[in-house]
């Protein structure tokens, strides 16, 4: 039977959702926005403003913007317990209170926890009552609890009472002194003052079970029961009742179809089902009005199956079903939405609204991608004109962009082919075509004049048309005097101004304007240049109440002053929620409303402040259409969106100078991650001064709008303003510091009470008090101690000038030692000892002989004096010297040399490589069928010199001090000594390069 019970209910789906009037807007709060899950059990407002929601896997809080989330925690005690929560409710005290089904909950805000009432342990709290300072009721599955929320202790009447006491309770409501308790055994009133029950009796089965009861504005009570569902409400007396148990009653006689009832602060009952979605009892019909869930309109509610119930402080309704929670505020619908079709809603070119008239019987006329539309707001019906395969052409073509209603109440309608007129004397279809003088072409406008004259915008030939009503007859802009000048150019909007200028936007080409008082004519496009408008389309042109003109474009929205021409432009930078815009209003306050691709702006009479809304608001799309909005006779408002029309009361807007509770959220120090911040009062260590304090306020009505001011004392100069949720500091000297809070809902009012958050800084020891008497002393001290210092480095000094004269006393040595190389005897005798053999064997070798004897002596003789010499002159010297050895020698002696060029610039000691050369030979046996072989190459800064071992068993003339004289010298010269390396088949020097 349930399966039967639903399917039915399936079919019935689509009436019910096309009788559904559009009255709320129902705002969504899901697992998406932070819900634990969306399985609503309770809800509840505690003394802060929070809303708190109880689901199946813990505790949601609440403020507007942000959820935070409870649940288990194992290992915690503080955490929620596993059971479940069915009730929750600020207590008189203002504590919060959470009814569990073993026990019950208070919560520490400061600690932010969760603390069991060790009085209520191992008992179903059911519902909670908060009655004075000192009592708070409770209804548990051990009947009526009495609790001290200041003593905790708990008074259980089921203990003390005689057995008439119910034992499960439901719910409890209160009319003056009296309790009234719906329990399992039906409804009883408790006397508060004296604890005397008495049962009430109710014309309904002994098995009922009463489990929610509400009173009217009216006094009388409802009360809903189960075994059986009824429905019923009683007068204040009980004497009379009225039975609406049919609209609580299911396919199935088992299955519950209602989950809870409330009577709102007006008294208005509501009640939520499982089936049928959320009912309003409506006085005027005595019957219950049914708000349904419509997958295709995002205003209903987000299910048919609620569970529970609440009416907050300041009126808003909160819903709670499967998949979340609804809310809505009942008093303050602002936006009333109108589909564009009554039927066949699912196709999206049904959904999409462009542009509306009213006619003279208020009957309201709609643009649409699918046709024409006349819709009734009196009765709600509909009645629409399109084109369909196989039938004649009510329209030149479904897709219309203008309609406007004429002095004799005619209906012009500018479609995407063409131009129609509907008589509604007659109910006529006009077809217009090339013959009447109006080509059939694209329209994007259709708008009327102060003359009566019905002007057309097309993107086509001459651009603009109108049809002149005393004559009837369509002319064209060109014939116009003074409008002429802009035939030709492609047209979008026509609007005369109060003082007969005429404002011609085009479609690409700017906005134009004629004044045919003065006979002038101006033009603006969108450039660079100062005094440009913001976009080249125009879309809609208005005038306010002190004559300015507002132009909306795809690009920006621009204001002109028609006497000074100066241009103010608006666009994301400076205000806009998004830069395409569309249709314009002018409210009776000169308030500018603008329809933008980002929602719906107003922009505040002094031109300053903007207020956004959007889905969250009661927009049924953040989409606003190239196109205009009208406004009717009432003053109300109508605008297209691409998810129907909105119609409202600009003036039912007031942006109110509401203070709101601000409060501390979060704590960032340093960049590191955010902490909660739960206290009054911070203490910071003086490397924390880089930190972030996080704030918010309860605002559920458009938190995307609430402003927020702050001020650091001794800081910040002055409170700073913004929608910002955060406050950033760095570099914050150390000291006591006040940071105070305020949050409002309008940007100009700020006498409003604040919050205070108190800072403490360390400040590092090097700036405290104590430190400069310490640092004096430790100046003191160290002028000392530099003293000492200097003494012992005067000391050290002369130690070191001794030292030095040692050292080049050594050098000097090392220097006279080399010259004594240099002039080498043994060199002298055996170089004259070849000179002679050469003289009498082969004279011209001799005489080369003796020049490369005098090349030696010259290069000696003229470095001499010189430190250092370019191994690239060392190199050509002792190629030299080598000639004059092989010459000795002959094949004994093998020369290799590979240096590098790049090392050619760097310094050498004079005569190194002719001493080291020298050295080889002293030392080496020298035969032509061993052959002594030396080479010379260059790596890593250093010039190796090696050669192959073969020693003499006695050296002749050696005082074995050559070597370490020259490695003296050069660590006189550099920091790179001189490396010598000795194997069993090669002896290794490597000489240091110096750079210039």
């Amino acid at each position: 039977m349930r399966v039967w019970g639903t399917v039915l209910l399936l079919l019935c789906l689509p009436k019910l959702i096309a009788a559904q009037p559009n009255r709320f807007f129902f705002r969504k709060l899901t697992v998406a926005n932070g819900l634990n899950d969306g399985g609503i059990l309770a809800i509840a407002q505690d003394s802060r403003g929070f809303m708190w929601f109880s689901t199946k896997a813990g505790l949601n809080r609440f403020d507007g913007e942000s959820v935070k989330t409870y649940s288990f925690v194992p290992g915690d005690p503080g955490s929620l317990p596993t059971s479940l929560s069915r009730c929750m409710s600020v207590d008189s005290s203002g504590g919060f209170l959470v009814g569990v089904e073993d026990g019950m909950l208070e919560y520490s805000v400061i600690a932010d926890r969760f603390v069991p009432v060790k009085a209520l342990a191992d008992t179903w709290v059911t519902h909670i009552f908060p009655f004075d300072k000192h009592t708070v009721y409770l209804g548990t599955r051990n009947g009526l609890v009495k609790y001290n929320p200041l003593t905790k202790a708990a008074f259980f009447y089921n203990k003390v009472k005689d057995t008439t006491w119910p034992k499960t309770i439901y719910q409890l409501e209160r009319k003056g002194g009296f309790l009234y308790v719906a329990g399992g055994t039906g409804l009883f009133r408790l006397n508060m003052a004296t604890d005397q029950l008495q049962k009430i009796p109710l014309p309904v089965p002994a098995t009922a079970r009463v489990v929610a009861t509400a009173i009217d504005h009216n006094s009388r009570f409802w009360i809903t029961t189960r075994n059986p569902n009824l429905l019923l409400r009683f007068s204040a007396d009980f004497k009379t009742f009225e039975n609406y148990s049919r609209y609580i009653e299911s396919e199935n006689s088992t299955l519950v179809n209602f989950s809870a009832m409330i009577a709102d602060r007006s008294g208005r009952i509501w009640i939520s089902t499982h089936l049928d979605g959320l009912m309003l009892y409506n006085e005027q019909t005595n019957a219950f009005e049914h708000f349904l869930h419509d997958p295709l309109q995002n205003w209903t509610p987000s299910t048919n199956l609620h569970s529970a119930l609440y009416c907050d402080r300041e009126g808003r309704i909160w819903v709670g079903g499967n998949n979340g929670i609804n809310y809505f505020n009942p008093d303050k619908t602002l936006f009333h939405i109108i589909p564009a079709f009554d039927h066949d809603r699912d196709k999206r070119n049904r959904r999409v609204a462009r542009v509306a008239a009213e006619d003279h019987d208020g009957h309201l006329w709609f643009g649409t991608l699918d046709g024409l539309v006349r819709y009734d707001p009196r009765s709600g019906n509909y009645k629409e004109w399109n084109n369909r395969k196989g039938r004649p052409d009510m329209l030149h073509y479904n897709s219309i962009r203008g309609i406007v209603c004429d002095d004799a109440g005619d209906i012009w309608i500018a479609t995407g082919h063409g131009i129609n007129k509907y008589n509604q004397k007659t109910g006529n279809m006009i077809f217009y075509k090339t013959k009447d003088s109006i080509p059939e072409v694209f329209y994007f406008s259709a708008d009327k004049d102060r003359q009566g004259n019905i002007w057309f915008a097309s993107r086509d030939e001459d651009g603009f048309y109108y049809y002149a009503p005393e004559e009837q007859k369509f002319r064209s802009i060109r014939s116009v005097p003074g409008l002429n000048v802009f035939t030709g150019e492609g047209g979008r909007k026509l609007f005369q101004d109060s003082k007969g200028r005429y404002w011609l936007g085009f479609n690409g080409s700017g906005l134009g304007m004629y004044d045919p008082a003065a006979g002038k004519h101006y033009w603006w496009k969108a450039s660079a240049a100062p005094g440009s408008i913001a976009g080249n389309s125009v879309v809609d042109i208005k005038e306010d109440k002190k004559g300015q003109v507002w132009i909306s474009t795809f690009t920006g929205l621009s204001a002109i002053d028609p006497v000074t021409l100066q241009v103010t432009n608006y666009n994301q930078a400076n205000g806009l929620a998004n830069n395409s815009t569309g249709p314009l209003a002018i409210d009776n306050q000169n308030r500018v409303w603008i329809g933008t691709a980002g929602g719906l702006i107003l922009l505040d009479s002094s031109r300053r402040y903007f207020t956004s809304f959007g889905l969250q608001q009661g927009l049924p799309s953040v989409d606003f259409p190239e196109h205009a909005a009208a406004t009717l006779s009432n003053g109300e408002i109508l605008m297209p969106t691409q998810n129907g029309f909105i119609r409202f009361a600009a003036a039912a807007f007031k942006k109110e100078n509401k203070s709101l509770a601000p409060f501390f959220t979060t704590l960032g120090i340093s960049g590191s991650k955010q902490e909660q911040l739960l206290t009054s009062f911070i203490h910071l260590k003086h490397d924390e001064n880089f930190f972030t304090i996080g704030f918010a306020a309860v605002n559920y009505d458009n938190p995307e709008d609430t402003w927020y001011a702050y001020r650091l004392e001794g800081i910040d100069d002055d409170w700073k303003y913004t929608r910002n949720r955060f406050a950033d500091y760095t570099k914050i000297p150390g000291g006591n510091y006040t940071f105070r809070l305020k949050a409002s809902t309008d940007r100009a009012y700020w006498n409003i009470p604040e919050q205070v958050l108190h800072i403490r800084i360390d400040t590092p020891f090097y700036k405290t008090s104590w430190f400069r008497p310490f640092l004096l002393l430790l100046v003191a001290a160290a002028v000392v101690a530099f003293y000492r210092y200097r003494m012992r480095q005067k000391e050290k000094l002369l130690e070191l000038q001794g030292k030095a004269q040692l050292l080049e006393k050594e050098k000097a040595m090392v220097m006279y030692e080399s010259l004594k190389q240099q002039l080498n005897p043994h060199f002298l005798f055996n170089s004259l000892t070849s000179l002679s053999g050469l003289i009498d064997t082969d004279r011209k070798m001799a005489n080369g002989f003796l020049e490369q004897m005098s090349r030696i002596y010259r290069y000696i003789l003229k470095n001499r004096d010189s430190e250092l010499v370019t191994l690239r002159e060392e190199l050509a010297f002792v190629q030299t010297y080598i000639q004059l050895q092989k010459t000795r020698f002959k094949e004994g002696l093998h020369i290799a040399i590979a240096v590098d060029e790049e090392y050619g610039s760097r310094k050498i000691v004079p005569v190194t490589l002719q001493n080291l050369t020298e050295n080889v030979i002293k030392h080496n046996i020298i035969d032509p069928d061993v052959p002594l072989c030396i080479s010379f190459s260059t790596a890593n800064g250093y010039l190796l010199v090696k050669n192959n071992l073969q020693k003499k068993h006695m050296v002749e003339t050696s005082n074995k001090q050559g070597l370490a004289s020259l490695q003296v010298l050069y660590a006189y010269l550099t920091d790179k000594p001189i490396l010598i390396e000795e194997t069993r088949e090669e002896f290794r020097i490597y000489i240091p390069l110096i750079e210039s």
